[in-house]
């Protein structure tokens, strides 16, 4: 591992934001382009790389460095991208023939409609998440509110706020991290009701 790497491993693993940053912003590229090589579709591959800086925080604690950073950080990427891209595929019914072939499962989309219990869980969930977007400082905040309700991409929002991508990623990267310890007993407390 590259003498800067291990600084940077070895402070993130202590909780320093800033060298995590660091590391996002120079490895995001190749994260992305591996990515982007499995689902050959720029706003998956973005999410994606989003997800494995995400589980990387999550799991930088466990590294033992026993191999490189790049090394480690490319088989989460890897991985990542093969589950992201297994999730895609459309899902097979065995109930329906195809039309062209009797003998061949038909392709049936999901059902994702949502039920009256639903609809009035998310319209807590909603007012939930409005409180505690509320929490956030306003630069996460904006980054989030681009991102997740606007549904802007990287680069959009990396323009229209004059900030780097790898800027982007880190706001939202925290905002997601913060709203999940927001989110997360409050989300109980809802679901019990």
């Amino acid at each position: 591992m590259q003498d800067s790497d291990r600084e940077l491993v070895h402070e993130a693993k202590k909780g320093n934001q800033t060298a995590f940053g660091k590391l996002v912003n120079h490895y995001y590229q190749m994260v992305y382009a591996i990515a982007y090589g499995v689902l050959n579709h720029s706003e998956a591959a973005r999410d994606t790389a989003q997800e494995v800086f995400l589980k990387v925080f999550r799991e930088i604690s466990d590294f033992e460095q026993k191999s490189k950073f790049k090394t480690w950080l490319y088989r989460i990427a890897v991985n990542t991208a093969i589950d992201e891209s297994r999730k895609r595929r459309p899902v097979e019914s065995l109930d329906r023939p195809r039309e062209n072939d009797p003998e061949k499962p038909a392709v049936t989309p999901r059902d994702y409609s949502p039920g009256p219990r639903d609809l009035a869980y998310q319209a807590e969930l909603r007012e939930v998440l409005k409180r505690a977007l509320e929490e956030l400082s306003p630069e996460h905040r904006a980054v989030m509110v681009l991102r997740e309700f606007q549904d802007l991409s990287y680069d959009e929002i990396a323009e229209m706020l004059q900030i780097e991508i790898g800027t982007v990623m880190s706001r939202l990267f925290y905002a997601r991290k913060k709203l999940a310890e927001i989110l997360s007993p409050k989300m109980g407390e809802a679901k019990k009701r």
